[in-house]
């Protein structure tokens, strides 16, 4: 099963069912929400609405499904992976309150019903729309904050460098980086080159606990183990380079 949500023809099938969730989803939750408020509406297009809804449901489940299988090839923030995983379980909630309020407005005679049923799905539409844009919104930063660190690290290495050690040298002993062990100044070493790695801290995509263990030893085992020949993960590394190891 995990190759079946690994990857397809070598893209990832993550990105390429997501973005159909964040999509179709609140497209059906803000037509139900109209339809609930607007009977004209709802006779033309809430059975469309509803199977759209219907068809989110499994791609929710996909999206989680590949969403793990990414992680395990490039690491994803804790955040991100806890809001994903509540995904699958919001959409298939929100199709059953759907259709219950559905047959409920065709078959019932009780206006009261009806209304206490449109207004059990509003509430849900609404908290489902948050919840798909917080996991969105945590899916972006994990995504686009792999990048800019890139453009950002030279500034922040040149302008504050974290002691009186000199960083622009381009060999260091292991003693050097043995002196920058925390997460607040970390440097790592990996196929022997020297890494400073501490403005990349914060934002690693497997969490603080991950990234601190490598600080101020050689992390090239952990490094290799977790990202092998990854491209975006070695690129990063690639600009975080302050020199080699061996005699200064």
């Amino acid at each position: 099963m995990d190759s079946l949500f690994d990857a397809v023809a070598g893209l990832p099938v993550h990105p390429l069912v997501i973005h159909a969730v964040v999509v179709l989803v609140p497209l059906a939750a803000l037509g139900l929400i109209v339809a609930v408020v607007n009977s004209a509406f709802r006779k033309r297009f809430v059975v469309a609405l509803i199977v759209l809804l219907g068809v989110t449901v499994p791609l929710a489940f996909i999206a989680k499904e590949s969403g793990e299988a990414l992680a395990e090839r490039i690491g994803i923030t804790e955040r991100h992976e806890e809001l994903g995983e509540s995904v699958p379980l919001w959409v298939a909630a929100f199709f059953v309150v759907a259709v219950a309020w559905w047959l409920v407005t065709r078959r019932s005679s009780s206006v009261l019903v009806r209304r206490i049923l449109g207004g059990v799905l509003v509430v849900t539409a609404v908290q489902v729309l948050v919840v798909i844009f917080l996991v969105g919104h945590s899916g972006a930063e994990a995504t686009w904050g792999k990048i800019a660190p890139v453009a950002e690290q030279p500034v922040e290495t040149e302008s504050a460098p974290p002691d009186d050690t000199v960083v622009d040298a381009t060999v260091f002993s292991a003693e050097d980086v043995a002196q920058h062990s925390t997460a607040e100044d970390c440097w790592t070493i990996v196929d022997g080159n020297v890494y400073d790695v501490t403005p990349f801290v914060s934002r690693h995509p497997g969490g603080l606990a991950a990234i601190s263990q490598i600080c101020g030893v050689d992390g090239t085992e952990q490094f290799s183990v977790k990202h092998g020949s990854d491209s975006a993960p070695n690129s990063q590394l690639d600009s975080l380079k302050i020199g080699t190891v061996g005699t200064p």
